[in-house]
């Protein structure tokens, strides 16, 4: 059958026991459980599956996944299509179709795939990471705040870097949610111990707010051999600013405080 929509001419050719070897070994393989190296490889294993007549949806969506982290998108947004015309009912496919998308450049069409994922598939965490930074594209921080929150529930185990996007996201809002902000960093610290992403973001956050008192506290827990490091010694010279200065200096303080945590809100939208 024809189902060969994915196949790109720049791959070397292989010798044929080398394609063989992998097909017995691609064949044990989860739909996204792919570890080996050699994508090129892989793809030819299947091609070579595909081309001898064993057409089904789960091969086209392992195919068009290695072509994916080929960075083949063309070739896996045709498999993929492929796979749907074969198997229009799986929801699965909006996975891989809203990954592609957002890994392509086009997080709307990735925010419309995702969304009908989980809308069966609620409890993965991973699509709604996906979905959290589709929307920071999107320039929608107050619906990425949910979904990396969401995306956090339901983790097994999850990573300061989720909590990180969620903080930014909320960050990114403005004002109104840095107290939540705060409420995140302290609970990615309680989980993680001293994480020093989580602690920067604590410490500019407190000192937004003018709570010099809870930067202090995050400062204690930072390791003594990074306390001499630039933007952690800038970080103590502006809490002892807003701990101690008269209220001219103190109004200075502050601002130069709001500023720079709305400038990182700013940069995390900008994707900087």
């Amino acid at each position: 059958m024809g189902f060969n929509a994915g196949q790109s001419t720049g791959y070397c050719r292989r010798h044929p026991f080398l394609v063989l070897a992998a097909l017995v070994f691609i064949t044990a393989l989860p739909v996204s459980g792919f570890c080996h190296p050699d994508l090129e490889l892989q793809i030819e294993a299947l091609d070579a599956r595909i081309q001898a007549g064993e057409v089904n949806a789960g091969l086209l969506i392992k195919r068009g996944d290695l072509y994916r982290r080929h960075e083949d998108y063309p070739a896996a947004a045709r498999d993929f299509a492929a796979a749907r015309k074969l198997s229009p009912d799986d929801s699965l496919i909006d996975f891989y179709e809203g990954r592609l998308q957002f890994e392509s450049g086009h997080p709307e069409a990735a925010e419309h795939h995702l969304a009908r994922y989980l809308a069966s598939h609620p409890q993965h965490a991973r699509a709604w990471m996906l979905r959290g930074e589709a929307n920071i594209q999107l320039g929608k921080p107050v619906n990425a705040a949910e979904y990396f929150d969401q995306a956090i529930q339901t983790a097994k185990s999850p990573s300061p870097g989720l909590y990180r996007l969620l903080i930014l996201a909320r960050v990114a809002i403005g004002e109104t949610a840095w107290d939540a902000a705060a409420n995140a960093a302290n609970t990615g610290l309680a989980r993680f111990g001293t994480e020093v992403t989580l602690l920067g973001l604590g410490t500019d956050i407190a000192l937004a707010r003018n709570q010099p008192g809870e930067a202090r506290r995050y400062l204690d827990l930072l390791p003594t051999a990074l306390k001499n490091m630039p933007q952690w010694d800038e970080r103590v010279r502006n809490t002892n600013c807003v701990a101690t200065s008269k209220r001219r200096e103190l109004a200075q303080c502050l601002q130069l405080a709001r500023d720079d945590l709305t400038n990182q809100g700013q940069a995390f939208l900008m994707g900087s």
